[in-house]
């Protein structure tokens, strides 16, 4: 039960929402999932919930090999998932949306709520990574464009700041791209990752640029650039592959907590990128 008062306000424009946010203590909420739970621990005690829901304006999303992929705050995780285009030019992070919460959790929640939580196991996260996805965020003093590598600051931490709120997501169109999200929990439920894995390949076809982006592993989500440096061009030899399966370990900073050791992250953070590069069968290892 949530033992404190405060206000709620539904706004149906994004300028009186806007408004509204100017207000300290003031929380932006979409599905909830997260703000809740925070709540419900006492983690978070906001004078006012400001949701955004009923703003028809952050409803929508909208696709073009031109402009890419454009994601409206208020979309929840299953329209997202039932989007042609995302599965199709967008795999990783369709898959990794697929494997949020349960259906129902998904019915509410929504990416931008699951990326403005900034928890580490954000599993719609290491996708949109590997595909340079932007934030466009607004306030009343107007918009601006975030990478979203540099979104992230620690743990339930980010960069926006107070009466903004994420407009939207943009992912940009790379080409053809096929990929693999692979999420290890303590259950087969809806836990939290213990270590989420994301591989993506721009091109497979032709220049095969692989990208590797990981959840769990770090005080933020991670993408392996060095990584991705060693192996561009090259041949997938069994060489070629363990060192780049190490660049990726080499990346994390994991810890241990109630979902895993710090030492079971680190040696996954090496094995999952050399499986999902067998699953999509650009590697081939001597039996």
């Amino acid at each position: 039960m949530i033992a404190f008062t405060f206000d709620y306000y539904r706004p149906t424009t994004l300028d009186e929402a806007l408004n509204l946010l100017t207000n300290e203590g003031f929380y932006p909420q979409l599905g909830g999932t997260d703000l809740i739970v925070k709540m419900r621990n006492k983690a978070l005690k906001p004078k006012a919930v400001v949701d955004l829901k009923a703003i028809k304006e952050l409803h929508f999303v909208k696709f073009s090999k031109e402009e890419g992929l454009e994601i409206g705050a208020a979309v929840t995780l299953n329209e997202v998932v039932a989007v042609p285009e995302v599965a199709k030019y967008y795999p990783t992070f369709h898959q990794g949306v697929r494997s949020i919460g349960a259906y129902q959790t998904r019915n509410r929640g929504t990416v931008a709520g699951n990326i403005g939580n900034s928890s580490p196991a954000a599993d719609s996260v290491p996708g949109l990574l590997t595909h340079n996805a932007k934030l466009r965020l607004v306030s009343k003093s107007g918009e601006r464009i975030v990478e979203l590598k540099d979104f992230f600051t620690g743990p339930g931490k980010n960069v926006r700041q107070q009466g903004e709120i994420i407009y939207s997501i943009i992912v940009p169109f790379e080409g053809e791209a096929i990929g693999r999200y692979y999420k290890i929990g303590r259950s087969r439920g809806f836990d939290l990752s213990t270590i989420g894995a994301a591989l993506t390949v721009i091109d497979p076809s032709g220049n095969r640029d692989i990208r590797v982006a990981l959840a769990s592993v770090a005080p933020t989500p991670v993408r392996a650039f060095e990584a991705e440096e060693f192996i561009k061009g090259k041949e997938l030899t069994p060489e070629n592959v363990e060192e780049f399966c190490n660049l990726v370990q080499k990346s994390t900073s994991p810890i241990t907590d109630a979902r895993g050791t710090k030492e079971y992250r680190y040696e996954m953070a090496k094995v999952l990128p050399r499986k999902l590069l067998r699953e999509l069968g650009l590697f081939k290892e001597a039996i």
